[in-house]
């Protein structure tokens, strides 16, 4: 069971390059936007749902890049349902753009790969013309 104790003094989010949260200790933040985030290993969580006494967290790239990290606050305590991010530590606000840029890259591998898996098949299933036998 991955039970952290949540340090539940707010800080404001100031886009600073301190080390805060990065021995693994997750605390509250206050947003640029005036919301409650917790940063984990320099991750931002933003609040998705809270049923009764438990709060469910999700990456706050979720909604741009589908991150599926996940987290679940009860009282004082958090669990990590999912760790696994899908991109690296978001230091600093990415330029207007970029993202339109970095999705046709990804998807310009991706058809390059199928089309070279694709040139490996059928090159490995030609019939045999050799006439030598």
């Amino acid at each position: 069971d991955d039970a952290l104790r949540l340090d539940t003094q707010q800080r404001r989010s100031g886009g600073s390059s301190s080390n805060a949260g990065d021995n693994g200790s997750p605390f509250f933040i206050v947003s640029k936007y005036g919301t409650k985030q917790i940063m984990l290993k320099q991750h931002t969580f933003n609040r998705h749902i809270t049923r009764d006494d438990v709060t469910y967290w999700r990456c706050s790239q979720f909604a741009v890049l589908r991150c599926r990290a996940r987290l679940k606050t009860k009282q004082d305590t958090l669990t990590i349902l999912n760790s696994e991010h899908n991109h690296e530590v978001i230091t600093k606000a990415r330029k207007y753009g970029s993202l339109k840029r970095q999705r046709a890259e990804a998807e310009a591998a991706a058809t390059a790969a199928r089309s070279k898996k694709l040139d490996y098949v059928e090159t490995k299933t030609e019939p045999n013309t050799d006439t030598t036998t």
